[in-house]
């Protein structure tokens, strides 16, 4: 008998607990959503940046804290792991088409992607993504594609792209006045057959030349328990970028 008064009590507790306000989610047009997100990507031209970087995979850890990166918008990066005496140790080149990597040591040079940074990053790692992902952007959006958005708490909005095999969740935040820095991106997945492929997080925003840089970026594979952590240092905007900067040269092999 007390056990059911017990019971009872706390029934009667929790109906008493006053219930959180919704908040209401409405869905708006797409189009605006669309647009900020490629008027982002085009205001990104490009950086020079020192980061560190932290990879986990499979539960096991690796850092490297000094990196070189560069981005030519969201087409193309090179990632530069440098050893204590300022030595290159390990090159990583995505030019837009396939990835190449640098390894002086061995002198070993491959061009497939799924085989050269192997035991750098993953296996079957997307290299676009990956690079409109160190910007804070996703990549460049291919027709067809349909687009919904819904917007309803802290400026933010949900935007949904759907395409033939793959469907794109982004959530946005716009400024709260007319600014050349928004908007900016929180977070990126991306799903396939229903199942989560990828997924981005962006942290720690500065402006870099008026636009909002997010200093940290999460990446995270979880069909390879990977988790790609890039916190960004020292950054250079406006600098010359190059094709020699997504090429090997002679003397680094």
């Amino acid at each position: 008998m007390k056990t059911f008064h017990f019971f009872a009590c706390i029934v009667l507790l929790y109906a008493c607990v006053p219930k959180q306000p919704m908040i209401p989610i409405t869905e708006v047009p797409a189009g605006p959503g669309l647009q900020a997100l490629e008027s982002r990507q085009h205001f990104f031209r490009g950086i020079k940046a020192e980061a560190s970087v932290e990879i986990r995979k499979w539960g096991k850890k690796r850092i490297l804290e000094n990196v070189g990166i560069v981005l030519d918008g969201v087409q193309r990066f090179r990632m530069e792991v440098y050893g204590p005496l300022g030595q290159t140790i390990m090159a990583l080149i995505w030019d837009g088409r396939k990835a190449l990597v640098r390894v002086p040591e061995s002198d070993k040079d491959t061009q497939q992607a799924q085989r050269g940074i192997a035991d750098f990053l993953a296996e079957g790692i997307d290299m676009q993504e990956i690079c409109a992902a160190l910007s804070g952007n996703i990549p460049e959006l291919i027709k067809p594609y349909d687009a919904a958005q819904f917007c309803g708490w802290n400026n933010g909005c949900l935007l949904e792209i759907h395409s033939t095999d793959s469907m794109r969740k982004v959530q946005i935040a716009y400024a709260t006045s007319d600014s050349a820095l928004k908007p900016q991106l929180l977070w990126d997945n991306l799903y396939k057959s229903g199942k989560l492929v990828y997924s981005a997080r962006f942290s720690k925003m500065e402006y870099v030349s008026q636009y909002s840089m997010p200093m940290k970026v999460e990446i995270e594979y979880p069909n390879n328990k990977i988790v790609l952590t890039i916190e960004y240092r020292g950054i250079v905007a406006d600098t010359q970028i190059s094709d020699d900067d997504f090429t090997f040269q002679m003397n680094e092999k």
